[in-house]
């Protein structure tokens, strides 16, 4: 209970901020470490020749706080109740302060506990919420982009993973599944060199410090190599609208396509990492980290389950495209909504590096590499029904292109 010392040893008792030390010599310390006041009960100078004295542990009641000393049965003297009043004055307040506080902390607990289960429901809410509206978001924009509506209903058509000869299309030439394998060795190339990168200085703790951001940029480019490699081998097997409508097909397709879907949470990841090293606290919302790779999730598996099917299947990525939306801004706001410093009060020296925050060794440069990768392949939605129903190039030329 609250009244009784929360770790007790044969010669040593603590009760929150207090101290009671019985010692062989029969002395009875009281620390009182909140206070600053030490008092002691020597039990020895109540000793006699022939008595065998043994101080017992602090007897501990709701309402009476007691220092005794027993010897076969005798009594204490008279002149040394000032002692014991005094101490159980001493320890009576204690006990009431210990009570309290421990009270009080496990209020602040509960509170706390309350707190974050509230806000768990909240952000569980939250991404279902955000996950159905930009799923439908995505399935509505293309066809309502200006100047590219009437392009965009001739070219994507809902196929559900059910393909035909009057619609769909399908590219099978080696410009097509040859960039997507060169894509996806670019890919593993640039996931490797984000994962071994380390600081100018090799400080490890720097290193150590950015290991979740490499982490998290190596698994999104790792989701673009998937993509691009199962893309290209469906480009290059896949050569009959009834292969289109196998299960194998099927497959290799939603690796394709559920990569890019899945990337979400790994741009999500990204953002949320940015912003806890170097954005405004506030500026955005931090969230739970599980607030993506749930986003993530649902829309691999509305891909799956063939919500994002078209009988155009290379339409398919660009929808996908289109659900990462809430992602990139997110981490366009987390990085730009923050100052920094001008480039003539940084140096790139090694030997400064050391001394620098992690906000001063962003330079400009890649702040500008990140802000463009990140934004950079919008232009491509509208891009691609134009470009196959006005353009007059071949399917090869216009993925080829894009």
């Amino acid at each position: 209970s609250d009244h009784t010392f929360r770790t007790v040893y044969p010669t040593i008792a603590i009760s929150g901020s207090v101290l009671y030390k019985t010692t062989e010599a029969g002395t009875v310390n009281v620390v009182d470490w909140k206070e600053g006041q030490n008092r002691f009960v020597d039990c020895t100078s109540l000793k006699n020749n022939n008595a065998t004295h043994s101080p017992t542990s602090v007897k501990d009641s709701i309402g009476t706080n007691q220092f005794m000393c027993q010897s076969n049965n005798q009594s204490i003297p008279d002149q040394h109740d000032t002692i014991r009043k005094s101490s159980s004055s001493h320890l009576e307040r204690l006990s009431t302060d210990v009570s309290t506080d421990s009270n009080s902390n496990e209020a602040d607990m509960r509170n706390k506990a309350f707190e974050s289960y509230v806000s768990s429901i909240k952000s569980f809410i939250a991404v279902v919420f955000v996950s159905v509206a930009v799923m439908e978001f995505s399935q509505w924009f293309p066809f309502n982009i200006p100047g590219v509506a009437s392009a965009a209903v001739k070219t994507y058509i809902p196929a559900g993973f059910r393909y035909d000869n009057e619609h769909s299309r399908f590219d099978n030439t080696a410009w097509t599944y040859n960039t997507d394998y060169l894509l996806t060795v670019v890919m593993i190339y640039l996931a490797y060199k984000c994962f071994k990168a380390n600081s100018m200085d090799g400080c490890p703790i720097r290193n150590s410090a950015s290991l979740r951001l490499r982490v998290y940029s190596a698994s999104l480019l790792i989701c673009y190599g998937a993509s691009t490699l199962a893309g290209g081998w469906a480009h290059q097997h896949f050569t009959s609208i009834d292969s289109l409508n196998t299960l194998r097909f099927r497959l290799f397709w939603i690796v394709c396509v559920g990569n890019v879907s899945f990337a979400s949470c790994y741009m999500g990841l990204i953002g949320r990492e940015v912003q806890r090293v170097f954005g405004i606290k506030g500026a955005v919302p931090l969230g739970p980290w599980w607030f993506w790779p749930m986003y993530g999730t649902y829309m691999a598996i509305a891909t799956a389950l063939g919500y994002i099917s078209f009988k155009r299947p290379a339409c398919d990525i660009f929808i996908a495209g289109i659900t990462q939306f809430p992602t990139t801004f997110y981490c366009l706001l987390a990085l730009g909504l923050r100052s920094w410093p001008s480039t003539s009060t940084t140096g790139t020296s090694t030997h400064s590096s050391s001394k620098k925050s992690a906000i001063d060794l962003v330079s400009r440069c890649y702040r500008i590499m990140y802000y463009i990768g990140f934004i950079g392949n919008a232009p491509l939605l509208p891009m691609y029904p134009l470009l196959v129903q006005y353009s007059g190039m071949s399917l090869a030329g216009i993925n080829t292109l894009l």
